[in-house]
């Protein structure tokens, strides 16, 4: 028997907490517009790279956003849990605005529970789960649901049948994040979709399987769902997400921030780099085998030669680089120039938590990402708050050729 730590959560519990009603504050106004306004960044970027076109199917636009927006890799990540919510809650929500009948005021409302039903399901997921799932398509179903669900107004009855109807589909294997090729568009993909999805058939009262965590084939037989964490609605879930800045992997991201302020150092002066990683940053960043974008030293090499962590113009310095394995709670990276030495400390640790908005950063990401960044953070802040005429306003920009 299972003792109090390690009970099963019961679909009463998690519909219920899925369900809990929450005020929104402005710093939750502000944060949601933030994070907005960095995915449209990313899908106005992105729609270059993407050979489906925006239309009038509502379905397919959730896949094209979904794509679009994560082409880069760069959309916002919550890294104590390693999930990618914005990507898929915003894509799931977009083609309702755009072709339903749907009050606008309720968009903020919309955001935040999706960005707080991804996060309590995968707060309630066992630590091993993303050795056989990616977690982001796994909790991401769940968000897209109760966001278009919140969006559409559905009542609380149809808001948990949706989540029935999405427990079904809930998948996403762990072989598209561990493949490190961008096989982890299509988990956003399918988890957008799937959501999506579970909302329409919750709306037409379509039936529902019975079990969401409890009985045969529900998410504790199939996940190993275990109650490690209070029942409780994730109050600052929304506050939990991170921007990715640099045009590199995510796990490199804290690395580059503590070398930024040594910034600029003589290339040529620079004659070794030691780095020292731990569990997961050197199975993810430790080797070039995937290409620079997910190789640290590669990362580090260019940000010094180029000058700025944002360049990512292949850039190489005449130095010996030195890759450890170790056993630590952090990874380290000691830089020896001709008459001095760098050294810091850093980790995944590092950004778990309330993590703060570095605004002269996330402005430097998207002016590189879209040349008229000034008028879409507009939009994005007006349709945040319910702004009609934004939302007919960033069609056209979607829409627009570059």
């Amino acid at each position: 028997m299972m003792d109090n730590t390690s009970r099963s959560w019961s679909d009463k519990e998690l519909i219920g907490a899925a369900l809990n009603n929450f005020e929104i504050t402005s710093a939750d106004r502000e944060r949601a517009c933030l994070l907005f306004s960095d995915y449209l960044h990313l899908v106005l970027s992105g729609k270059k790279e993407v050979p489906s076109k925006f239309g009038d199917d509502s379905l397919s636009n959730i896949a094209f956003f979904a794509k679009a927006s994560s082409v880069s890799d760069l959309d916002d990540v919550n890294w104590k849990q390693l999930t990618h919510p914005g990507s898929i809650i915003f894509s799931s929500l977009l083609p309702f605005l755009f072709s339903k009948e749907v009050n606008s005021k309720n968009f903020l409302r919309a955001v935040i529970a999706g960005y707080h039903g991804s996060s309590l399901l995968a707060q309630t997921l066992q630590p091993t789960h993303s050795r056989n799932w990616h977690a982001s398509a796994t909790s991401g179903i769940f968000g897209a649901t109760l966001a278009t669900a919140n969006l559409l107004e559905l009542s609380d009855e149809k808001k948990a049948q949706a989540l029935h109807l999405a427990s079904s589909v809930v998948g996403g294997s762990a072989n598209a994040p561990r493949s490190q090729n961008g096989a982890t568009r299509f988990t956003r993909i399918h988890a957008a979709l799937m959501g999506s999805m579970s909302t329409i058939e919750a709306a037409d009262s379509s039936p529902a399987p019975l079990y969401v965590i409890d009985g045969p084939g529900g998410l504790s037989e199939r996940f190993g769902v275990v109650d490690h964490l209070p029942v409780t609605k994730p109050n600052d879930a929304l506050h939990q997400i991170s921007i990715r800045y640099f045009p590199y992997s995510g796990f490199s991201h804290n690395a580059l921030e503590k070398l930024e302020p040594y910034l600029p150092l003589d290339s040529k002066s620079v004659k070794s780099i030691e780095l020292k990683l731990n569990e997961p940053l050197f199975t993810l960043i430790g080797s070039s085998n995937k290409g620079p974008w997910w190789d640290l030293a590669a990362a580090i090499s260019s940000t010094i030669a180029n000058g700025d962590p944002f360049d990512s113009k292949t850039a190489s310095l005449n130095a010996d680089i030195k890759i450890e394995k170790i056993e630590a709670a952090t990874s380290s990276a000691r830089i020896k120039l001709a008459s001095s030495e760098i050294s810091f400390d850093f980790g995944i640790q590092d950004r778990i938590g309330i993590d703060p908005i570095d605004i002269p950063r996330i402005h430097r990401k998207w002016s590189t990402l879209y040349r008229e960044s000034a008028v879409l953070t507009e939009v994005a802040s007006q349709i945040i708050d319910g702004s009609g005429s934004a939302i007919a306003e960033l069609k056209k920009l979607i829409q627009a050729t570059d």
